[in-house]
Formats: structure tokens, sequence, C-alpha cells
């Protein structure tokens, strides 16, 4: 592999096969360059050589390690350290325990930390530290810009449940989204979408499943091949429970995809099984490629997600709609209830079981 005949590559290699850095996930975060050794780690858990572990938790950790020892001021340093531990990073290791990080949640992460730091250095320019912050200070900060600053949020509300500032009103401005597409304008598309080949199969698949179930990139990139079912002359696919039927001729379409997926012959992972494989050995594609795939295709995700959502909640109960999307109930009632329909075909028993 030509991979292999880098020098660095060979110098991280050499340094595991002597010992002189430990074989484990702890050890090759020492090793340089990062995107390198992320490429390595991919192909050690693969070959079983390392336990599974999150892409983008040891990137993060790795990014944290070298930014917090930056921090000059030994108290603005402190309380970064345990804002970091005591809420990013245990918000990160759930989501990590839910299914793979996406580059988004950790570059928010990030976010919440940079900003943190740059609040500290907005009260020290005024004169004052957490513990005496006020009302003013705060109103000031994002006087500077909501929209930039909004995720401060976190560190402020950390802050006072944790008694390392008093009590003061974060303000909270509501972001306007665009308007969901039409049902006219949600069909259209879905047939675009059939008999217009000229897209890459790949993205018009995702497309539909967005379209048809409403369902985030996010979920859409964490799809297996298993989680679709073709039984007895029916295709389903698993969102929630039971999964979801895939109606003609949409089911085709998903049949024919999976027979001619991309990224699953390569030498490091023939048998990938993500719906959307992505390109690194046993990765599924992120959902910001699949976003910006489908942006190439002129498709307008979060319109077409919320027209989905808001059809299907008008067509059975909210909790019915829930468990076979995967979505929880209630987000699905406050749905029903935006789109008018606090579901009058309700029958008489408990739908939620």
């Amino acid at each position: 592999m030509a991979w292999t005949s880098k020098p660095h590559v060979q110098r991280n290699l050499r340094a595991l096969a002597r010992g002189e850095v430990p074989f484990t996930h702890e050890g090759l975060s020492r090793l340089t360059p990062w995107r390198s050794v992320a490429y390595l780690r991919v192909l050690l858990i693969q070959a079983g050589g390392l336990p599974p572990a999150d892409r983008q938790l040891l990137l993060f950790q790795r990014w944290l390690a070298e930014k917090l020892p930056a921090i000059d001021d030994a108290g603005h340093r402190q309380l970064l350290e345990l804002f970091t531990a005591w809420h990013v990073q245990r918000r990160l290791n759930t989501l990590a325990g839910r299914g793979p990080l996406t580059g988004k949640q950790v570059q928010q992460a990030r976010d919440e930390i940079h900003l943190a730091t740059a609040f500290l250095d907005h009260l020290a320019e005024r004169g004052r530290s957490l513990a005496d912050c006020t009302q003013d200070d705060v109103d000031a900060w994002y006087a500077g810009g909501y929209t930039a600053r909004r995720l401060t949020h976190a560190f402020l509300r950390w802050a006072m449940r944790s008694k390392h500032m008093q009590k003061a009103a974060v303000p909270h401005r509501s972001t306007s989204n665009p308007a969901p597409l039409a049902q006219h304008q949600r069909l259209a598309l879905l047939r675009q979408l059939v008999n217009h080949d000229d897209g890459p199969l790949q993205d018009r698949v995702a497309a539909l499943l967005v379209l048809l179930y409403a369902q985030p990139l996010t979920r859409i990139a964490r799809l297996g091949t298993d989680d679709v079912l073709h039984e007895d002359g029916e295709v389903l696919v698993r969102l929630g429970d039971p999964p979801s039927p895939v109606p003609a001729p949409f089911a085709g379409m998903l049949l024919d995809y999976l027979g001619q997926r991309p990224n699953t012959m390569t030498a490091t992972d023939p048998d990938a099984r993500w719906l959307f494989p992505g390109r690194r050995a046993g990765q599924p594609m992120t959902p910001e490629t699949l976003e910006l795939r489908l942006r190439h295709l002129a498709f307008p995700t979060q319109q077409g997600r919320t027209a989905a959502i808001r059809h299907l909640v008008l067509q059975a109960p909210a909790p019915v709609i829930a468990r076979m999307l995967g979505y929880h109930d209630d987000t699905t009632a406050q749905l029903a209830a935006e789109a008018g329909g606090t579901w009058r075909h309700y029958a008489p028993g408990d739908h939620s079981r």
C-alpha cells in the first residue's frame, strides 16, 4: 500500500511495534499527524486490534488536551475544565452511547468552549469575575451579537446551577425556520425523485427517507442494510417499532440501491453494513456529507422533513407515528397540534402501548 510507505506512517508503526507507544487508543493519541493516526485507528479497529471507539469523540478529546492547557488565566482554566467535564464531555459521552457522534455535535461542543472562554475574557475586561457577574454583564455580552453567541447559554446555565455565578436572565430569541413545503409540493418532489434518474440513486434514496418518513440526516446516516426488510414481497424499513412499509414505486428504488451501494468493495471494508457507507473503513457517510449531496440535488431537506412529519401526524395517532418513526411521543403530539389535528380520528383505547 502506498500509504504505508510514507515516512510518518512507518515511524508510527515502528513505535507501536517496538512498544515505544502503548497499543491502545490513548497511545495512538500521542502520535502525529492526527489525520493519518485517525485512519490507522480505524484500520486497527476493523482488524480487531483495538476495541471500538467513537472517532469524533477521540478527536475532540485530543483537541481539548491542547486547548485547555493553552489558557493563560489559571482561574478561567479551572472553570473551563469543570464545565467541560461536567457538561460538555458528559453530553458527548451520552450521545456517543446512542450512536456515532457527528461532526456537527463535536463542533457545537468546541464552540461552547470557545464562547465560554470568550465570555470569561469579556468579564475580565469589565473588571469582573464569574462570581460577581451581573445582569448588565450578560446583557452587554449578548448585545455584541446574539446569534453568534447563542451557544454561551450552556455555560451560563451550568455556572448558575453549580453556584459559580449569581442568577441572571439568559436572553432567548426564537429563530424562524423556513416554511414547510405544501403537500402538493412534497408529492411533486417525490414524483421527481422517482422519475428523474439523472441524480445519483444514493442521494435520491436519502431524500425519499426524508420526504416519506421525516427522518433527520443524523439518523439516516446510521441506518444499516439490516434495517431494510424484504419479506413476503413487502419491503419495510426499520426506523422504530414496528418497521414502516415502503410503498411502490419507492420500494423498488430502495431494493435497487441495496444492490449497488458505493464504497462497499474496498480492501479494508469488503462487507460494509451501512446503508450509506462512507469512504473510511467501517464508517457510515457523515450527516454533513449527506447534507452536502442533497444540497447539490437542490433538495430542501429541512422543509421537506417538516412537511413530511406534519402530513404523517394527521394520518394516525401521534403515539403510533412516534413509535414507527423513532420519534418521541411529545414531539409528534406537539406537531400534530400545530398542524391542526389533535387527532380527531382517535379510537377509544390506549394508543401508547
